[in-house]
């Protein structure tokens, strides 16, 4: 009878051990999903299907070291990106701001670099540009669910004029037709798009002041096992940071784009 009793405690015990490592095997092979801003180079941009440039990079680089995989994709516009990162849908988003919002629904990593937010006007049409009240009165566009930080974000909203445009390239059409008077834009990004046309580089300007600075955070959905992975996240992070990793990769993309 104790042989009998001693046989099946094995044979139970067998299939709790396959099962833990079918379980641990699945876990290894899963695939999370992170994305990004379709127009935010250097730290990110969309090519194809996928979201390329500094952040992703970054990305790849601690989940290499982490033994864990990851795919940037295109899943979207920037409004939709959020969305799926509530929903659940995708794990990380590779670069936003902190915003009281976002943080309901993801939790941030350590920031990894500082963005400038710059004015954008027509060659011509320049103002002198020193503080935020300077934009009071004047038409502005942004583009929709780009965020420039909590404090400018509700200036905006109290005190700005403002359309909301799908795209960069659509804020780019307004201000050229004089139906805005200025383009709130990264830095950056503007840099790289002016760099990339010579046409729209001979039409627009870049006025001296920054908007604002932000920080940059990698950001997971509080729907996505990942979430236990943050600690871990951070210390790599850190470390690229301070080793200079983080300023070589965004260098090497401002060159490429």
């Amino acid at each position: 009878m104790f042989k009998k009793l001693s046989i099946f405690f094995i044979a139970v015990m067998s299939l709790f051990f396959l099962q833990a490592c079918g379980d641990y095997i699945y876990d290894q092979e899963e695939v999370f999903i992170a994305s990004g801003h379709e127009d935010w180079p250097p730290i990110m941009s969309k090519s194809g299907d996928d979201i390329v440039g500094a952040g992703p990079e970054l990305l790849f680089m601690i989940f290499n070291e982490l033994g864990l995989s990851i795919e940037s994709r295109y899943v979207g516009s920037w409004d939709i990106v959020q969305e799926k990162a509530k929903s659940g849908e995708i794990d990380m988003i590779v670069a936003a701001y902190k915003t009281p919002e976002r943080e309901a629904y993801m939790d941030y990593s350590i920031d990894y670099t500082l963005d400038p937010v710059s004015i954008l006007v027509k060659k011509g049409n320049g103002f002198p540009f020193d503080s935020w009240d300077e934009l009071i009165g004047k038409k502005g566009v942004v583009t929709k669910g780009d965020s420039y930080g909590e404090e400018f974000d509700s200036f905006i909203v109290e005190k700005l004029d403002v359309i909301v445009a799908d795209s960069p390239s659509e804020a780019f059409a307004l201000i050229l037709a004089e139906n805005a008077d200025y383009f709130v834009y990264a830095f950056y990004s503007a840099e790289n798009a002016l760099a990339k046309d010579e046409d729209l580089s001979e039409q627009i300007e870049i006025l001296p002041n920054d908007v604002c600075a932000e920080n940059f955070y990698m950001t997971i959905s509080k729907k996505s096992r990942l979430i236990e992975f943050l600690p871990d996240i951070n210390e790599i992070l850190q470390r690229l940071i301070d080793d200079g990793t983080v300023d070589e990769l965004i260098e090497k993309n401002k060159n490429n784009g």
